[in-house]
């Protein structure tokens, strides 16, 4: 009974096309973890399907656009997040962690990459992945004769 799971259940209800959703967010939260426990932030994230689209949230207080490195490489999207410790402070108390905090993200053969879009906002950084349109669901018409 190893494969009755909670996951596996889950799993077995997806739909065909959840597949790289699963495994996206499989591969991004799993090294995550790691990433966390070293620095002490670990800029919490989320991923989503929608409208033929992957997106990517990942909470970034106190960094700046110039503080986010996103890079491309082999079928790897990475995102580096960089908190400086502020220099002028002599810190009493802080519960605030600093630093540089990175993720990786495996991207599913069904995404084009050169469609990825990065936009900061209040803190929170949103980063958009088209899917390639040759793998997204089409209507095929009928002609009558």
């Amino acid at each position: 009974m190893s494969n009755c799971s909670p996951t596996n259940r889950v799993r077995s209800h997806l739909t065909p096309g959840l597949g790289d959703l699963d495994t996206l967010v499989s591969n991004f939260f799993a090294p995550a973890r790691a990433v966390a426990a070293s620095t002490g932030w670990g800029g919490a994230a989320s991923v989503y399907e929608a409208d033929n689209q992957f997106h990517l949230e990942l909470d970034a207080p106190g960094v700046s656009a110039e503080q986010v490195d996103l890079q491309v490489e082999n079928g790897q999207l990475t995102v580096t997040l960089d908190r400086p410790q502020p220099e002028d402070r002599r810190f009493a108390y802080n519960e605030r962690r600093f630093g540089k905090v990175a993720r990786t993200l495996e991207l599913p053969d069904t995404v084009d990459a050169e469609t990825i879009e990065a936009n900061l906002t209040n803190g929170v950084l949103h980063v958009t992945i088209a899917k390639r349109p040759e793998t997204q669901p089409r209507r095929i018409d009928v002609r009558q004769n």
